[in-house]
């Protein structure tokens, strides 16, 4: 089974607050430099899960754990845990037969699971292939256990193996478990010589540099003073940082997204540095709930406590080092706001006083992916609903009856179960509660299966001031696919939006909008107070004619694209670096570069897809149709069911003659794809030439699956003709009309057949369809409009 890896304005009321100068804080020191003078808040830090997200592996560690009985087995490998007095060793028997040893170098998590590092070859420092489950004290598959139970039709999760890339530290998971790490990748030899100051997330992580201020408290007390608070050189976390600022500082480590630079300090803004996923991957339920691990980001912006008030933050609840403040009285979490629901949470929670439910249990449940825990930040209210309809947990029965799902075993989720669920909330709280939740997943289900026939009710949602800036981003992203003029108008005014994430996915988004409208709204995202709607517009205004803009605009320009440049070369170590560089370089038409990344791309991983199809293509619009075939042959080894993969295989097979292969491939990119348009036109046209009466089938499919493209109909229509079907015209024309997203020579050919067959008055209101059409462009309406006139008055 295939491993699935995920392909990863004026002012507004934002902060202008930019990068703060840590120069004169001088040098970073180490978290002991601080225990003299703050020895209490050193010993919160260093026995806190952010303290403590990674260690060395010793003796004393190895003595908390409880020693493996036996080897466990992993794919026909067998491992097993040893300890000695440096700590421990992994023993191992791979698959054929060679035994090998590794030193257990680190620990990192704690707080569920406990990972371990061993060293590899050239530097890298690897996730092991056993972990420790803390909480039943037992050792397991750690790769086993990161694979994501996806109840949909899409491509199923399988374990990585234990080598793989995606599980060396150096390259992947670095950045949250140690401080002030210095990679030191060398590209020549693909090695590291990774230094990092301290383990764990220290003090200087958050408070800068602490060298003036060490000097300075030194100095304070060698003339007997205390140090003033006006002269402190460091980074004051509550006093210096505003909200925004603060919560930006703990974002990063809490994120699923992009890192676009490598500059992000404390007092910086998260959409300067970052761009995070939505619920446009699947590793959230529809309706947004967490599925494989998200690191919480994504739900808190969607939560509407943050995005209402503006007076909730993160340490509102945690403490610097990560701890809960309200564990022995979780309920005070959220006062004031919620004084009244608190101060009667029995009435409003319909429980029992002997049931002991808190607030957190019903609006932030917890679940698991890789028995790592994680509490949903949306704060919503329980939707069994939502359950029923898209299988994503609920609250309420996460404690009645299917407390496996806590785990990740979703199908625990019995219907019976849910429904019970359901009809309580519903008794307690009305018909509609839940009615929000489902509406959301019902868009962001419709988007991801391509339902495009859904598309105003979506452009509807998108406008709509209740879809947050989650759901916002995910329609964005989503709409990639739409094939339908109509999403642009829609799409640009995203680009007002009040959130920067929304702003930078609109931009992003616009690519292949090459309207001249669309060209001026990206210049002016190209000047946005964040950097990452910046880098976003610079990305799609690549490769476009900016000569008749002023030179203002150009210069803008230029300064976002060099911000975009250096967001696809800070990692040289990851193959989705060079297969963007690759993208870059074809769209600015240089193609011998692009073929460099991708190649480059696919050095650093060989099993991914994406840059094999592309660089066949690079290949194929150069005349290099033996290489692009031979890319593709690869490609179609690791995924022989893959539709972009068999559609460009087709291509090349027809070009070559090999008719049967041509078709064979075509159906096979069908059966996985039933959607695509050019897959079924191709097959059509195939089996037309040979008279094979299918074609016509599969020509009529691309047709209404994309009516704006008269080419479609247009080949249909000839080679209906030839079979002396012309009869069929004027029902197929009214069908493709009836989509309501024919192109304009649907109604000017349904009109003229009606005037040759002196249907004259139906001539007339097919023109008068057309002037009213509102995808239709307005040169064609004002046709239209002389048209019907014409008609109308020969009556």
């Amino acid at each position: 089974m295939k491993k699935y890896i995920p392909i990863y304005l004026a002012l507004f009321s934002a902060s202008t607050v930019f990068a703060l100068d840590f120069t004169a804080q001088g040098e970073y020191m180490g978290s002991s430099e601080c225990l003299s003078c703050h020895e209490r808040f050193y010993e919160l830090w260093s026995t806190s899960h952010h303290g403590k997200a990674m260690e060395a592996f010793s003796a004393r560690l190895a003595q908390t754990l409880e020693p493996m009985k036996e080897p466990l087995t992993i794919g026909g490998e067998t491992f097993m845990v040893e300890f000695d007095e440096q700590g421990g060793v992994l023993k191992g028997t791979l698959a054929d037969g060679t035994k090998k040893e590794w030193r257990l170098r680190h620990s990192f998590g704690g707080r569920n699971v406990r990972y371990f590092l061993i060293p590899l070859d050239k530097g890298k420092l690897q996730v092991a292939p056993l972990a420790y489950y803390v909480h039943q004290r037992k050792w397991y598959d750690s790769t086993g256990s990161m694979v994501r139970d996806f109840q949909d039709s899409g491509p199923q999760d399988a374990a990585l193996h234990w080598t793989d890339r995606m599980l060396t530290f150096n390259t992947s998971c670095h950045d949250c478990h140690v401080s002030q790490l210095d990679k030191n990748y060398n590209p020549e030899d693909d090695s590291y010589t990774t230094t990092w100051k301290e383990e764990g997330i220290n003090c200087e992580t958050c408070h800068g540099p602490a060298e003036a201020h060490v000097r300075e408290a030194e100095a304070a007390a060698a003339r007997g003073e205390e140090l003033k608070s006006d002269n402190l050189k460091l980074l004051r976390f509550h006093d210096d940082l505003d909200m925004a600022q603060r919560d930006a500082t703990c974002g990063p480590c809490h994120a699923k997204g992009n890192v676009l630079t490598r500059d992000f300090t404390p007092g910086e803004l998260f959409f300067d540095h970052y761009d995070l996923t939505s619920y446009e991957d699947r590793d959230f339920w529809p309706d947004g709930r967490d599925l494989g691990e998200n690191y919480t980001q994504t739900g808190w912006m969607a939560n509407q406590c943050n995005l209402n008030t503006h007076n909730l933050e993160c340490i509102h609840c945690h403490t610097s080092s990560g701890r809960f403040r309200f564990k022995d009285n979780p309920n005070r979490s959220c006062l004031p706001c919620h004084e009244k629901r608190v101060d009667h949470i029995l009435a409003h929670s319909h429980h029992t006083e002997e049931a002991g439910v808190t607030c957190i249990d019903c609006h932030m449940p917890t679940t698991a992916q890789a028995f790592m825990s994680r509490s949903d930040h949306t704060f919503r209210p329980p939707s069994p609903a939502a359950t029923l309809e898209f299988g994503s947990p609920n609250a309420c029965n996460l404690c009645h009856n299917n407390k496996e799902a806590i785990m990740g075993d979703y199908k625990g989720h019995k219907k019976e179960d849910a429904e019970w669920a359901d009809k309580h909330v519903k008794e307690w709280f009305g018909a509609d509660s839940g009615k929000e939740i489902l509406e959301q997943g019902r868009i962001i289900a419709a988007c991801r299966a391509g339902n495009w026939d859904k598309l105003p009710e979506i452009l509807a949602y998108l406008e709509n001031p209740k879809c947050d800036p989650a759901n916002s981003v995910a329609i964005l992203r989503l709409l990639t696919n739409c094939p339908h003029p109509e999403k642009w108008p829609v799409i640009r005014k995203q680009l007002e939006h009040k959130h920067e994430w929304v702003r930078a996915t609109a931009a992003a988004s616009l690519q292949y909008d090459l309207s001249p409208e669309t060209t001026g709204l990206l210049l002016k995202a190209a000047t946005d107070r964040f950097r990452t709607v910046r880098i976003r517009a610079a990305g799609s205004l690549l490769a476009r004619d900016l000569s008749a803009y002023s030179k203002e605009e150009r210069e803008a320009y230029e300064k976002a694209h060099a911000e975009y440049w250096n967001s696809l070369v800070i990692w040289p170590d990851r193959w989705s670096t060079h297969y963007n560089q690759g993208i870059y370089f074809d769209r600015i038409g240089q193609p011998d570069k692009s073929l460099a990344a991708y190649e480059k791309s696919m050095q650093l991983r060989d099993d991914v897809i994406q840059p094999m199809i592309n660089a066949s293509m690079v290949y194929a619009r150069s005349g290099n149709s033996t290489n692009a075939y031979e890319l593709l042959g690869k490609a179609l080894k690791l995924e022989p069911e893959n539709a972009m993969v068999n559609f460009n295989t087709a291509l090349l097979d027809a070009e070559f003659g090999q008719l049967d292969k041509a078709e064979q491939h075509l159906r096979t990119a069908l059966k996985s794809e039933p959607e695509m348009a050019q897959a079924a036109y191709n097959l059509g046209i195939l089996l037309c030439r040979d008279k094979k009466t299918e074609g016509f089938d599969w020509l009529k499919k691309a047709v209404l699956l994309v009516p704006e493209n008269w080419t479609y109909a247009e080949s249909l229509m000839t080679f209906l003709y030839q079979s002396g079907k012309q009869s069929e015209f004027p029902g197929l024309l009214n069908e493709i009309i009836a989509t309501g997203r024919a192109a304009p020579q649907a109604y000017f050919s349904l009109a003229q057949l009606y005037q040759q067959e002196g249907r004259i008055p139906e001539a007339a209101e097919i023109m008068k369809k057309a002037k009213l059409a509102k995808h239709l462009p307005m040169d064609a309406k004002r046709y239209a409009a002389q048209i019907e006139k014409q008609l109308r008055s020969g009556l």
